[in-house]
C-alpha cells in the first residue's frame, strides 16, 4: 500500500513495472525508519537528472510538473512575469 501511495502522489512516474526502483526503496527506508531526509533536495537532484536524460536521449518530460506549476502560481511569478513582458512591450512600442 505504501509503494502504491509513493508511486501515484510522492516520486516520479519512472519507467513503469510494479517492483520498485532504488529511489522507491530509499524513500521507504527513510519513511520507514523515520529517518530524517532532505526531499526537497531529493526533488531538486531528481528534476536536474531527468532535465539532463531529456536533453540527451530527446525525451520530452519535465519531473515534477504539477509541483512546478503550483509553485509558479502560488509565487505569483506568473503575474510577475506578464507585468515585465507588458513593460517591454510597451517600451517596445514607443
Amino acid at each position: 500500500m505504501l509503494l502504491k501511495i509513493q508511486n501515484e502522489n510522492l516520486l516520479p512516474k519512472g519507467s513503469g513495472g510494479d517492483k520498485p526502483s532504488l529511489d522507491h526503496k530509499v524513500f521507504l527506508h527513510f519513511f520507514l525508519t523515520r529517518e530524517r531526509a532532505n526531499v526537497p533536495k531529493y526533488i531538486f537532484r531528481h528534476m536536474i537528472k531527468t532535465l539532463k536524460d531529456s536533453q540527451t536521449i530527446k525525451w520530452n518530460f519535465i519531473p515534477y510538473g504539477r509541483l512546478i506549476s503550483e509553485i509558479l502560481h502560488q509565487g505569483e511569478i506568473l503575474n510577475a512575469l506578464k507585468k515585465v513582458i507588458t513593460l517591454l512591450m510597451l517600451s517596445l512600442v514607443q
